[in-house]
């Protein structure tokens, strides 16, 4: 765990994706700080203890800037505790994060992953002579996690 301060926004790789949460001014019994994120897990916002957002993976502080104080951010974060609707496709976790820091609302991941698709079936389309339902599905695929891969986050450089 990395020197973070209330407001920042931390990214855990989960391998095939990035989960981003706002690093709380609540410090658990352990020592670490609380994070707030919006997860599938939960289905909306919660505000947890570290280990359990992060779940023990490789956990970094993001580059994202905002032009929020800290204590902004932070009560942006809680005013969508139990209220923030959880949706993969238009308001996970990313999304949550950036509305937070008073960042356009979008997802990187999301619009990687859909792109990718998008591309690789295009490809096939493009290049293959009388392609098959299963060279889309292959070539989609393929896109698909080529795009969220291109997608992760930056880490802070200090």
């Amino acid at each position: 765990m990395q020197n973070v301060k209330p407001g920042d926004i931390v990214v855990s790789n989960f391998d095939l994706y990035e989960h981003y949460s706002v690093v709380s001014d609540e410090i658990s019994t352990d020592g670490k700080p609380f994070l707030i994120s919006a997860t599938k897990r939960n289905g909306t916002v919660k505000e947890e203890p570290w280990d359990i957002a992060t779940q023990g993976k490789y956990t970094y502080i993001s580059d994202k800037k905002s032009n929020l104080s800290r204590t902004d951010i932070l009560n942006n974060a809680r005013s969508q505790i139990g209220k923030w609707h959880y949706s993969v496709r238009s308001s996970n976790c990313e999304h949550f994060s950036n509305w937070c820091l008073g960042l356009k609302v979008s997802s990187t991941q999301v619009v990687g992953a859909s792109t990718g698709a998008v591309g690789g079936a295009l490809l096939v389309k493009c290049c293959v002579d009388d392609p098959k339902p299963l060279d889309y599905i292959f070539a989609g695929t393929a896109g698909f996690f080529f795009g969220l891969f291109c997608s992760k986050a930056q880490p802070k450089l200090s």
